[in-house]
């Protein structure tokens, strides 16, 4: 098992300590684990019951850094992981020592329902209309102030406040790389978490 996860299914070591962020809200059982600023509504293959669900940074106790971010599905432990995929991604097919998983280019990973992504995006697109020439960019004119909130760690950008949806961002371990995705399951074989690997371990 990869340190990060071995850490996190062993919450009695001292590397890391966790911190409940916020509920990301559901709607459609898909999730889409992505850098925000970077335009990409593709969800994992696997689906997750509708709901509300806790999403928790785990935090490097040395480097005071977001090592990981997890989507807390179920109380159950976790005590098998998978590396996630969307539709068309094969792990038989990787060669050695490569992943899949997302690019991240400003320092933020994010978690968000398909549909929440879909709505970033086009209050995106409508802000850039809005503003014209005004317009600097998304960061800047609607995450910053969101991100601010927290000391710039995280943040929670509602899409529409009459369904909750909502799309919770944190700050990618080091900053910007290319960072893997894992479902864990408990010993019934159901899928308990989602974790996100920021490299730092």
């Amino acid at each position: 098992m990869m340190p990060l996860l071995q850490h996190i299914t062993d919450t009695s070591t001292t590397a890391l300590r966790s911190e409940e962020l916020a509920d990301l809200h559901i709607h459609t059982g898909r999730i889409v684990a992505c850098d925000p600023l970077v335009s990409h509504s593709n969800a994992f293959e696997l689906a997750v019951p509708p709901g509300s669900y806790p999403v928790i940074a785990w935090i490097h106790t040395d480097e005071e850094r977001i090592a990981a971010a997890e989507l807390k599905l179920s109380a159950a432990k976790a005590v098998h992981w998978e590396m996630a995929t969307k539709p068309g991604q094969n792990i038989s097919e990787l060669k050695e020592g490569y992943k899949y998983g997302y690019s991240v280019d400003t320092g933020l990973g994010c978690y968000g329902d398909i549909a929440a992504i879909q709505l970033m995006n086009e209050i995106e697109d409508k802000l850039a209309d809005e503003l014209g020439d005004d317009f600097i960019s998304f960061y800047d004119d609607a995450l910053a102030d969101v991100l601010a909130l927290n000391n710039d760690e995280w943040g929670e950008l509602i899409v529409n406040e009459q369904s909750g949806l909502n799309v919770i961002m944190f700050s990618s371990g080091y900053g910007d790389g290319f960072y893997t995705s894992y479902w864990g399951y408990d010993e019934a074989g159901q899928i308990v978490s989602l974790v996100t690997d920021f490299n730092i371990l």
